[in-house]
C-alpha cells in the first residue's frame, strides 16, 4: 500500500511538473510573439493590425425625410461600431474595414395614429483604407489616411403589431417595410494611438466623408420615402483598440 501511495505521489509530481513546464513554455511563446510584433513595428517590417472601434457617426447637414419628400428634418447622430484589418510596412498601411451604425432616433411615420407606425434606419459601410504614419515612437503614433468604398442605408417602417406581436407565430418574410439605398463613400481621416503593450494599442479616429447617394429617392407602395438622397456630409469620432501580429 505504501508503495502504491508513493507511486501515485510520484506520478502526480511528474504531471504537475509537466503542466508547469507547458505553461511556462506557452508564456514564453506569447512573450516572444509580442516582442516580434513590437520589433516589426519599431524596425518598419511588415506586420498585420486588427482594429475594432466604437463611436458616433454624425450627419449634421443631412435632410432626413422619413415621412415624405416635403417633411424633412436636418441632421442626426448614430452609434457605430467598426472592424478593420491593415497590412503595415514602415509608415504605410493598406487594408479594409467595415462600419455598422444605427440611428439613435426613431421617427414617427405617416399612417393612421392607431397603427403607431415608426421609422428606423441603419447604415453599413465597407471600404478600402490607406494610412500614412507621420509620427512614430516606441509608445505612440499619429497618422492620416483616406478611405473609398460603398455604403448601404436601410430604412424600415413598422407598425405596433410588428414590434409587439400578440402571439409567438413567426411568419415568413420581413417584419417591416424596407428600402435599401446604396451609394459611394469617400473619406479623409486622421488618428493616433498609444501603445500600452508590445502588441496592443488604444487610439482614436476622426474622419470626414461624403456619401454620394441616388439623387432621386426611392419610395414604397405606401408612399414612404428613402430618408437620405444626394450628397451627404458625414463625420465620425471613434475610439479604437488594436492588436498587432508579426508576419
Amino acid at each position: 500500500m505504501a508503495l502504491t501511495t508513493r507511486s501515485f505521489a510520484a506520478a502526480g509530481s511528474v504531471a504537475l511538473a509537466s503542466l508547469a513546464s507547458s505553461a511556462t513554455a506557452h508564456a514564453q511563446d506569447t512573450t516572444v510573439s509580442s516582442r516580434r510584433a513590437a520589433a516589426a513595428r519599431e524596425r518598419g517590417l511588415p506586420h498585420t493590425v486588427f482594429e475594432i472601434g466604437a463611436g458616433f457617426v454624425a450627419l449634421p447637414a443631412a435632410e432626413v425625410c422619413p415621412r415624405s419628400i416635403d417633411e424633412c428634418s436636418t441632421g442626426e447622430i448614430s452609434l457605430g461600431v467598426g472592424l478593420r484589418n491593415l497590412y503595415e510596412f514602415g509608415p504605410f498601411g493598406i487594408g479594409a474595414g467595415i462600419i455598422w451604425a444605427t440611428t439613435l432616433r426613431n421617427d414617427d411615420a405617416r399612417g393612421a395614429a392607431e397603427l403607431e407606425r415608426s421609422h428606423g434606419r441603419r447604415y453599413f459601410l465597407v471600404e478600402t483604407l490607406f494610412r500614412y504614419a507621420f509620427l512614430q515612437t516606441t509608445r505612440a503614433e499619429a497618422w492620416v489616411g483616406t478611405g473609398l468604398g460603398l455604403v448601404s442605408i436601410r430604412d424600415s417602417w413598422t407598425v405596433l403589431a410588428d414590434r409587439e406581436p400578440a402571439n409567438e407565430v413567426k411568419f415568413v418574410g420581413p417584419d417591416s417595410l424596407i428600402i435599401s439605398t446604396e451609394g459611394l463613400s469617400a473619406a479623409v481621416m486622421a488618428g493616433g494611438s498609444w501603445i500600452f503593450a508590445d502588441n496592443f494599442s488604444l487610439g482614436g479616429i476622426f474622419r470626414y466623408g461624403n456619401w454620394i447617394m441616388p439623387f432621386e429617392a426611392d419610395t414604397t407602395p405606401l408612399g414612404d420615402v428613402a430618408s437620405l438622397s444626394g450628397r451627404v456630409d458625414v463625420f465620425e469620432l471613434t475610439t479604437t483598440l488594436a492588436y498587432r501580429i508579426a508576419l
